[in-house]
């Protein structure tokens, strides 16, 4: 039996009894006759068309109950200030169930359902008073269109096009290479759909003085728009391409109200000056709409002049392969953007046959980096003591991008000048563009450069589909999330998925995480670089022989936090860690000392430190079953770290400093070593190419400089460390790093007192 088409017949003839009492029986009959037609027909019909029919006789029969009871508005109003009654209460019951965002916009929404009826009444009153003072006038047509366009363009042009051109390499996928603002089309359309399409259709339906209210409210939505993206716009930390931050957006009671207090009065008194002055007002609309064009304009040209610029990367298509053999010496760096040096105890703890794997590494803790983003923390690492922060600015008649190309090349030249055949993959930042520009090392024709990110998912024609989908339609409905009160934009944001009901997409290109333990999709960034590390024994050609060979690698999988299937840490199209994270906040405990696993942030930057750890591994057994593991150097090393406030003691300066920001990760296996051990020792990532050349290369020199690479400096005084959140290479691109706040550290970096703030500069002042 199909229950919902007798539901709808029975909603159906309760309603037209209503509907037909005093009627003759003649029209009562005409009615049920057709309630019983419309059973017969929709009784095996599919069911979300019975569902919208069902509705339909629903709200018909409120209808006609409120036809037929004396003051239905006033009935209407106590109806709905009660809904706003419970919806409170039930909040107040249910609070320890709703994370603080959710409570706040629940009773925010109780609150306005409360006082719906009586601001109704309040209105009709002082309409009542000031009839004949103050009315709506009419002919305000063009007030209405420029409001309109200019929401349109703000919404659907200028905030997805400042959002493109802040990174455009980042919108550009290597799978499918087209220009940016293609999405630009689909964001600027649809915003055109809603505001100029069907706005417009409702103004014309309305009459002459519903359009002018219309009118005005377009111009108060104009205001408060402004409001919103130019005053209240906060600082939300880190917006992928994905259109997801690190962070899920939180708003304080107190900002929520003070938004809405602001907005609601800049909203009446633009109404109130354009009823009044409505030529001014539509001039200064017109205005608006000129200003922000011509910045859309702006960010588009920013947009085609970079991404002509990237012409480069159609040439990098080659498939990646180097080559190690079983009686010469192999060199290896990993770089491992972002990895954590203090998660490595608390991996090895939950996976000791990891331990295993690793034999012959040391674990260095007691690491520092030279700041917390890649541009301040690569340099070093790729070229030694000579290319921190300090010293590249002490350099202030050449250009960061000069400076840091000299970096990027100095181990792979050296290890070249000595015999090696090199292979460099995905030098960070080269020609100081986002994607590498190999063209760099074209001088060494000798040196095998590749880009790995993206040349080894099997799902990235699939995936890179699915996110294309994604940014058509996400980016205008960030730029309404950009305008919305803050009260709304929780909602709006819904954890990244901007409520698009087509799961599919948002499975296929972009994770969704509900907590820590539960998400769907796959993060595509993450993928790309996730398949690298799975497929490096695909890459690796082991030679018979006793060449020389030296790798150096940069890697994403730890700069994309996701959350990963346990206990294998592997993507998945829909993860549930439930199972095993019964005791997630008890678990990661180390001799006292706690991770700290509160947040997905934390949660999810733990799970891809994991997953890179696991596929690493992995490799390491490949090279011990083709007997070239013994004779292999490996450095295992990042750039930086993250400050997620996972560990408590490394927090310092009443939390100004997270210190796990500046801790990356360094393991090192030298030629024919045994054993996993621990090393104290105070190390930083500029050491890499002193352990590099140890015992290969004797008093290795510079080839830019002409001065000996060594780790000397780190022992003749402190080391200076720049705390800057200028990591835009399109920003802070100058002959210096442009001023922040420095901080140096000699010794154990796990106390406090030995780190000194030394102030705001371009160069520390000691």
């Amino acid at each position: 039996m199909n229950l919902l088409p007798i539901l709808m017949t029975l909603i159906n003839i309760v309603s037209s009894a209503i509907y037909t009492k005093g009627l003759p029986m003649k029209s009562k009959v005409q009615l049920y006759g057709v309630a019983l037609i419309f059973l017969v027909f929709l009784y095996n019909s599919p069911a979300g068309l019975v569902f919208y029919w069902t509705l339909n006789n629903l709200f018909s029969l409120v209808k006609n109950i409120f036809y037929k009871i004396k003051q239905p508005g006033k009935v209407l109003g106590i109806l709905v200030a009660l809904s706003g009654v419970a919806v409170n209460v039930m909040t107040f019951v249910k609070r320890h169930d709703f994370y603080s965002q959710r409570l706040v916009r629940l009773f925010l929404f109780g609150t306005a359902l409360i006082l719906i009826p009586f601001i109704v009444l309040l209105v009709k009153r002082a309409g009542n008073r000031f009839k004949g003072k103050f009315s709506v006038k009419e002919g305000k047509g063009s007030l209405f269109v420029t409001s309109m366009i200019f929401i349109t363009v703000l919404t659907g042009v200028l905030i997805p096009s400042s959002v493109i051109s802040s990174s455009v390499p980042e919108f550009v996928i290597s799978s499918d290479v087209f220009n940016p603002v293609r999405y630009l089309w689909y964001s600027g359309l649809t915003a055109a759909g809603f505001f100029l399409v069907w706005a417009g259709i409702l103004y014309y339906l309305m009459s002459r003085k519903g359009k002018a209210v219309f009118a005005l409210a377009g111009a108060g939505l104009v205001a408060t728009f402004i409001v919103n993206y130019m005053l209240f716009d906060k600082d939300l930390g880190t917006l992928s391409a994905d259109l997801k931050f690190d962070v899920k957006p939180e708003y304080a009671f107190s900002e929520q109200l003070i938004n809405l207090l602001a907005i609601g009065a800049v909203f009446a008194l633009v109404v109130f000056l354009g009823e009044k002055f409505p030529r001014i007002c539509g001039t200064v609309v017109l205005a608006g709409c000129l200003a922000v064009s011509g910045m859309a304009i702006k960010n588009i040209a920013s947009i085609n002049r970079e991404y002509k610029s990237l012409d480069y990367i159609n040439a990098q298509t080659d498939i990646p392969n180097f080559t190690v053999s079983t009686e010469g010496r192999n060199v290896v760096v990993l770089m491992i953007d972002r990895a954590l040096g203090a998660q490595i105890p608390y991996i090895m703890n939950e996976k000791p046959e990891l331990m295993e794997t690793f034999d012959g590494f040391t674990y260095y803790p007691n690491t520092v980096s030279f700041g917390g983003y890649t541009n301040f923390g690569t340099p070093a690492l790729f070229g030694g003591y000579e290319y921190t922060p300090e010293n590249m600015n002490a350099r202030d008649t050449e250009p960061l991008a000069v400076k840091h190309d000299e970096a990027i090349k100095v181990m792979p030249y050296i290890f070249d000048d000595n015999g090696f055949d090199v292979t460099v993959c995905d030098p960070s930042y080269a020609g100081y563009k986002w994607t590498p520009d190999l063209s760099v090392y074209d001088e060494r024709p000798d040196i095998h450069t590749y880009i790995t990110n993206d040349k080894f998912n099997d799902l990235s024609d699939v995936l890179s589909g699915g996110r294309i989908t994604l940014l058509e339609r996400n980016l205008f409905l960030y730029g309404i999330f950009k305008v919305a009160p803050l009260a709304f934009q929780g909602n709006i944001y819904n954890v990244g998925a901007y409520n698009g009901a087509d799961l599919s997409s948002h499975v296929i290109s972009s994770q969704t995480i509900e907590n820590r333990s539960e998400a769907s999709g796959y993060n595509y960034l993450f993928v790309n670089a996730f398949s690298v590390l799975d497929c490096l024994p695909k890459m690796t050609t082991v030679e018979q022989g006793s060449g020389d060979n030296f790798l150096i690698l940069t890697n994403d999988t730890t700069h994309e936090p996701a959350l990963l299937q346990e206990p294998e840490y592997l993507p998945a199209a829909y993860v549930d860690n439930t199972p095993y994270d019964g005791d997630i906040d008890s678990r990661y405990v180390i001799d006292g000392r706690r991770m700290n696993m509160d947040s997905v942030l934390q949660v999810t930057h733990y799970d891809v430190n994991m997953a890179s750890l696991i596929q690493i591994g992995e490799w390491l057994d490949f090279l011990r079953e083709n007997g070239c593991y013994d004779n292999t150097r490996i450095i295992i090393v990042s750039d930086h770290g993250r400050d997620i406030a996972q560990f408590d003691d490394m927090v310092f300066f009443d939390g100004e400093l997270d210190v796990e920001m500046f801790n990356p990760v360094l393991l090192v296996k030298d030629f024919d070593s045994e054993g996993f051990t621990v090393d104290d020792t105070f190390m930083t990532n500029g050491d890499v190419p002193t352990l590099a050349f140890d015992g290969i290369v004797e008093d290795p020199v510079n080839p830019f400089t002409g001065n000996i690479i060594s780790s000397d400096a780190k022992n003749d005084g402190d080391i200076n460390i720049l705390v800057s959140e200028k990591w835009s290479i399109d920003e802070n691109n100058g002959n210096v790093f442009l001023p922040d706040e420095w901080y140096s550290i000699q010794g154990n970096i796990f106390e406090e007192e030995n780190w000194t703030y030394l102030g705001v500069s371009d160069s520390p002042v000691t």
